[in-house]
């Protein structure tokens, strides 16, 4: 996925978002009953939901984009994504304040090791650690380093992958949108990207990995090396 620092391709973006939401939110699919029917249904809403944005969309994207021109195409506009597209899902009307009361604090809602897939209910190993958290929160990177990677990469959807040097990497991934793109420079505490559910998630939330010379380690063990906790992960939402 492009950086949405382009407004074109950050409108788009955010149009296919909400438009996977709706369509999801609608319950066409929720009677594909057979093996991996859930996936399945996520995976057609998702690519019906890019093919109609791709192709002209409903007019969402036109409205985001002049929304980024207004403030500019830089760093303000990317910062303020997911904020304008909630206005677009949920209303320019809404009450922000009761919304976000119902909001909790990000806490690490599944660990790294051996759990219950909460999609097909199989027991798989989970090679990072699931922070919940507020779609559209700033995910903040743990580590200073190069973006190795930035975009859609299967099941954990919209993802960054960061080299942290000395053969670690940190991986961020369901992002809704990206605020980073490959080569980027990054320092610990920057914002790299927003939360969201892209990909094979169940609900709004960070996952997080570390890996060690590319295969996953515990997160938590690195994150009490670097003197740092998982909720930290997340910042404030704008």
């Amino acid at each position: 996925m492009a950086s949405i620092r382009d407004p074109a391709e950050g409108a788009r973006t955010l149009e296919s978002i909400l438009l996977k939401q709706l369509i999801q939110d609608s319950g066409a699919f929720r009677g594909m009953s057979q093996a991996g029917g859930k996936i399945y249904g996520e995976m057609f809403c998702e690519a019906l939901a890019n093919a109609v944005s791709q192709s002209g969309g409903v007019g969402i994207a036109k409205l985001v984009e002049g929304s980024f021109e207004k403030m500019g195409a830089g760093g303000e506009a990317a910062a303020n994504a997911p904020d304008i597209a909630g206005q677009f899902l949920f209303g320019h009307g809404r009450d922000t304040q009761a919304s976000d009361a119902t909001n909790l604090a990000p806490e690490v809602s599944s660990n790294y090791g051996k759990r219950t897939d909460p999609i097909d209910g199989s027991s798989k190993f989970h090679t990072g650690i699931d922070v919940a958290a507020q779609e559209g929160s700033p995910v903040l990177a743990a580590a200073p380093g190069t973006v190795r990677r930035a975009g859609r990469r299967g099941g954990y959807g919209n993802a960054v992958e960061i080299d942290n040097g000395g053969g670690l990497s940190t991986l961020y991934g369901h992002a809704s949108a990206l605020a980073v793109k490959e080569g980027d420079q990054v320092e610990a505490g920057q914002p790299i990207a927003f939360v969201g559910h892209t990909g094979r998630a169940t609900g709004s939330h960070l996952h997080f990995e570390v890996r060690k010379d590319g295969k996953p380690t515990d997160p938590q063990s690195t994150l009490n090396r670097w003197g740092e906790r998982a909720d930290v992960l997340i910042g404030r939402k704008p």
